[in-house]
């Protein structure tokens, strides 16, 4: 089904724990788009010790392009298959750290956001070092 490539479909067939057990929930579907889910993984990102920022996959200019906030969905991927998630991440970290631990971090922190915000599974987040930052320079 091509619509899977583009949007995540969640259905409304069981109740949260936390609502009332005899409160019947309306039919029908909850449509979350790919950019939605940039705009979570961004905010934890952005959150992240050791991010500078994320990073353009296709940069417009020559070396690497910052994005701001509203821009994040042109360095986060959201793929679909089924009801499960995985999520590329072009990012620039600060130099001096270390990469792997910071990227685990980031990893982390993006699963549990997306997966508390949806209810649906991440299964690979992978995440794409696209410079360093040393000394307030990007390199």
């Amino acid at each position: 089904m091509p619509e899977a490539e583009s949007k995540t479909t969640t259905r409304l067939t069981g109740r949260p724990a936390h609502q009332n057990p005899e409160r019947e929930l309306p039919a029908g579907k909850i449509e979350v788009m790919p950019r939605a889910i940039a705009s979570i993984a961004g905010r934890a990102v952005a959150e992240s010790y050791g991010v500078v920022g994320v990073a353009a996959k296709y940069p417009r200019t020559i070396g690497v392009e910052l994005l701001a906030p509203k821009h994040y969905g042109r360095g986060i991927e959201v793929h679909f298959a089924d009801d499960y998630i995985t999520i590329d991440l072009y990012l620039v970290l600060e130099y001096g750290l270390r990469i792997t631990e910071i990227a685990h971090n980031v990893m982390s922190n993006v699963k549990f956001a997306v997966e508390q915000a949806l209810g649906l599974q991440v299964v690979k987040i992978n995440v794409n070092v696209q410079a360093l930052r040393v000394n307030s320079v990007v390199s």
